[in-house]
């Protein structure tokens, strides 16, 4: 796992996703099987707002195929400066489920609420 918080320094979301992918290229020889991130929503720089939603991203396979997936994505703007944001960055063993998007992590107790529930297993 890992996380990242922006307060008070600008930063584009194309930074804080390389920074959080960079993160998880850190972990790549534990032998996951897929990995995702979860950031702040919206497009707009009102942090309130974009807090608000949370756009989760993932991908079955290794980091890389993670940042091709992230690159594809048509619905948020990569250059949008935040003044404040927060991400999370996670890769995920096969303990539950078949290696897929929907089983990746990060995952989501409530597509309403907004909370994130992470799995944590013994190695």
């Amino acid at each position: 796992i890992f996380a990242y918080l922006n307060y008070h320094v600008p930063r584009s979301r194309r930074e804080i996703l390389e920074i959080l992918l960079k993160g998880l290229r850190r972990l790549e020889y534990r032998g996951y099987d897929s990995a995702g991130v979860g950031i702040d929503g919206g497009n707009n720089k009102d942090w309130e707002s974009n807090a608000k939603a949370i756009h989760l991203i993932k991908q079955r396979g290794k980091v890389k195929v993670l940042d091709e997936e992230i690159n594809k994505q048509q619905d948020i703007d990569l250059d949008v400066e935040f003044d404040v944001h927060l991400g999370i960055a996670h890769t995920r063993w096969a303990t539950h489920g078949v290696p897929s998007p929907v089983n990746s992590h990060p995952q989501r107790s409530d597509k309403h609420n907004g909370l994130f529930t992470l799995r944590f297993t013994d190695t």
